[in-house]
């Protein structure tokens, strides 16, 4: 493993830590989300983060190859559509637009990490 895929893990430790924390109750210990929405919004959006620390994790178990490029991409598809869910929390008004900006720049940031990550996998298996 790669110092640049392990920087890539914690990004995506950091994601789900994030996402564990915007889920859960806010400061004065009141769910940010309806109650009704637990069991299917909210869990869709911590599923989702795992995923992607899944994905990561589980590319960086493999050397080179397909099936490390295909565990990259679902790790990218899944932080675009995680980035969906939390604008349409934001529009619904369950977290802040500070919340949104901070939640979505880790998103970005990441998605761009891993598009990096798998061009330069493929840069060194050209060579």
């Amino acid at each position: 493993m790669s110092s640049k895929d392990f920087a890539i893990g914690n990004m995506a430790d950091d994601l789900l830590n994030l996402t564990l924390e915007l889920c859960g109750k806010d400061e004065e210990k009141r769910p940010r989300f309806p109650k009704v929405f637990y069991r299917n919004y909210v869990h869709i959006m911590v599923t989702t983060a795992l995923a992607i620390q899944e994905c990561v994790f589980e590319a960086n178990e493999i050397a080179m190859g397909e099936m490390r490029k295909e565990y990259q991409k679902k790790a990218a598809v899944k932080c675009t559509y995680l980035n969906h869910l939390v604008r349409v929390a934001h529009e619904r008004g369950y977290i802040s637009e500070k919340q949104r900006d901070r939640w979505q720049k880790l998103i970005t940031a990441l998605k761009w990490s891993v598009v990096k990550w798998i061009r330069s996998d493929e840069t060194r298996t050209k060579s």
